[in-house]
């Protein structure tokens, strides 16, 4: 089975160096968070190991937000490196080991260099996609995005804008979470998805 969400981030954070670690952990506590989320508190980050701080990162915030959250907090800390690392593991295909169970359902979802569909069709989802509102409906109730960016895309005109805004999100999410939004975009956009998929064969 491949890398899930936690192992990718459990990975980055084992690679730094100690102090560099212990810089990360004081950045991440006064990292400004997004309305609807909880800062980790300092006492449970002091004392916490790399396993620890990923399982904090992905309870307070979610895999999504908590991903995004990682990277910013890396960059802000010059671990530039670890935070691109971070980005090209979750790009490598951690659903491919159960691919057997959900063949029909997943046999589009990475593409055989491991780019995920959603990646792959980046541009013509954003120019062909129009019915975006029940995606966002979709997106909320999994929790992939919070209430103000749900409420900033939902308001935005036309539906490009709305999809070249929801991808901005959609480039921190782990294959998990890009599948849902697959998902989505196949329940509410079956024909153009069905016609991106015969491009694929």
């Amino acid at each position: 089975m491949g890398k899930t969400v936690r192992d990718v981030l459990v990975e980055a954070l084992e690679n730094l160096g100690k102090k560099s670690f212990k810089r990360f952990k004081n950045k991440l506590n006064d990292w400004e968070i997004k309305e609807g989320f909880s800062k980790i508190p300092k006492g449970k980050l002091e004392e916490a190991d790399p396993e620890d701080v990923a399982d904090l990162i992905r309870k307070y915030y979610m895999d999504s937000y908590g991903i995004e959250v990682t990277l910013a907090v890396l960059e802000a800390t010059d671990e530039k490196q670890e935070a691109e690392d971070l980005r090209n593991n979750l790009k490598t295909g951690k659903k491919r080991g159960r691919q057997s169970r959900r063949t029909s359902e997943s046999k589009h979802l990475l593409i055989t260099d491991g780019e995920h569909f959603v990646d792959r069709h980046r541009a013509e989802l954003i120019r062909r996609v129009t019915l975006v509102d029940p995606i966002l409906d979709d997106l909320y109730q999994y929790k992939l995005l919070t209430t103000e960016a749900y409420d900033t895309v939902r308001h935005m005109r036309p539906s490009q804008e709305q999809m070249r805004e929801l991808f901005r999100h959609v480039e921190s999410w782990g294959n998990e979470d890009k599948d849902r939004f697959l998902k989505s975009l196949r329940k509410n956009n079956h024909p153009l998805i069905r016609s991106l998929q015969k491009d694929c064969d």
